[in-house]
């Protein structure tokens, strides 16, 4: 059922495209109309391509059982340990404290927390995703090739980049929806 209401909104985006294309090919603006489109088409593939691609990277983690919830819920509600319930810590007065011992200390724990090289390797195919790359190298190459012929509307073009987006970004909380 979900997935009968996400394709009706992808087919009522296209109708609406479609309109909009008719609209603006009447009305005599093609190098315009060609500006939005390659620009709407190319950034709401790039938005689509990281939906997907950090979706799988998220469910990849889950299965593999690294999502412990409370580990990251507890860093979110007290990063700096302070109502940390285990560990009761004793105050010194103010006078017995050694602000070089206190400064190690924290410069200790900051270090413990730093993102490691192995947690930045297993996050990279989110990153490097080719389904994210593609749509880069067709929305500069298209760009290139409009500046080239010197058919560039810039505004045609920012706009087309904003409602690819605002599209991306519809279909993307659908797409999130029927994976609940």
């Amino acid at each position: 059922m979900m997935m009968r209401m996400m394709r009706n909104l992808i087919l009522r985006l296209l109708l609406v495209q479609l309109v909009f294309v008719i609209f603006v090919l009447v009305s005599g603006y093609w190098y315009w109309l060609l500006n939005f489109e390659l620009a709407f088409f190319a950034s709401m593939f790039i938005i689509m391509g990281s939906f997907s691609g950090y979706k799988r990277l998220v469910q990849r983690r889950l299965d593999s059982g690294e999502g412990e919830e409370s580990i990251y819920l507890d860093k979110i509600e007290d990063p700096y340990e302070l109502y940390d319930e285990d560990e009761k810590k004793e105050e010194k007065p103010v006078e017995e404290l050694d602000l070089r011992q206190v400064v190690k200390e924290e410069k200790q724990r900051l270090k413990a927390n730093k993102q490691t090289f192995k947690k930045t390797i297993k996050s990279a195919p989110g990153l490097f995703s080719p389904w994210r790359f593609l749509p880069y190298i067709f929305l500069v190459l298209s760009f290139i090739a409009l500046n080239n012929n010197h058919i560039l509307d810039l505004s045609g073009f920012l706009i087309g980049l904003a409602f690819g987006i605002a599209a991306a970004v519809l279909i993307g909380t659908k797409w999130i929806k029927t994976a609940e």
